[in-house]
């Protein structure tokens, strides 16, 4: 009888660690994801915030699952660690002549957008690091079936004949439950 005891004790024990590792978190390597924005000059005025919608959305569906088999529902925290703008038109134009301002907005169908990059002054280049803000977690917008931006911006002189193109480069820290 001792030594069957000996063995539901040591079953149970099991049983608990197994318990305890499925609250633990995974951070899974990092996913990048572009969105693009095009707006026209004469829709711009010099100094005044103007609000852009990319033009594409991304499915975070493949990147979770090439990350280990992962599902939107097993993700429990997410924030953006790195944020670039890019200017692609007008080509050799510099940021510092374009823009003086800009806030990079997640969005999601059902979800308030949520801030989750800035930048104020640029330098004499087509790129730009932004500050991401590291205190929004945006695991909701992850969740969610399309992942939006919104890139507000204040521009510098536009030219109203100008087709204004930026991409921005996002990357997203996710944690998943483990297993």
């Amino acid at each position: 009888m001792k030594r069957n005891g000996r063995w539901i004790g040591i079953a149970l024990l099991l049983l608990a660690g197994c318990e305890s590792v499925t609250s633990e978190r995974l951070t899974l390597p990092d996913i990048e994801v572009t969105f693009r924005f095009e707006v026209n000059g004469n829709a711009l005025t010099d100094g005044q915030a103007h609000t852009v919608t990319a033009t594409n959305t991304v499915d975070l569906t493949p990147a979770l699952q090439q990350r280990g088999g992962y599902t939107k529902s097993e993700v429990v925290a997410a924030t953006v660690v790195a944020a670039e703008l890019e200017r692609i038109q007008p080509t050799l134009t510099d940021l510092d002549a374009l823009l003086r301002e800009v806030r990079v907005l997640l969005t999601a169908e059902g979800l308030t957008e949520r801030e989750v990059a800035v930048r104020t002054g640029f330098p004499a280049d087509e790129t730009a690091s932004l500050s991401p803000r590291s205190d929004a977690d945006v695991a909701a917008f992850v969740k969610k079936a399309a992942l939006g931006a919104k890139l507000q911006l204040v521009p510098l002189q536009p030219d109203p004949s100008e087709t204004y193109i930026y991409e921005v480069r996002l990357t997203l820290r996710v944690q998943v439950e483990g297993i």
